[in-house]
């Protein structure tokens, strides 16, 4: 059984917790406009499990702050992320 995705901004960071999948995802883009207004930093330490479409949120999230000239920093990531992120080949993607 997966654990819902669950986030909680601390100052400048918004901390993911839980599952980000396909069927997950959905409630965090709902909100990201909001969520992601004052942050620089996602810290994704919290995550118990993240599939394809988790990694591509967190490559277009990556994507839509370069396009507004903003920095985001992808924190926390586990081995099984990483191994993930570089079966896509987004390691410079989610590095920058």
């Amino acid at each position: 059984m997966s654990h819902p995705l669950a986030w909680e901004q601390t100052e400048m960071t918004l901390h993911l917790t839980g599952t980000l999948d396909r069927d997950s995802l959905m409630v965090f883009w709902d909100k990201k406009t909001v969520l992601l207004e004052s942050i620089g930093n996602i810290n994704v330490s919290g995550l118990t499990h993240v599939d394809s479409a988790g990694l591509a949120m967190l490559v277009r999230l990556k994507g839509e702050f370069q396009a507004k000239n903003r920095s985001l920093s992808i924190t926390g990531i586990s081995e099984n992320l990483k191994t993930l992120i570089e079966l896509y080949g987004v390691q410079t993607v989610i590095a920058s």
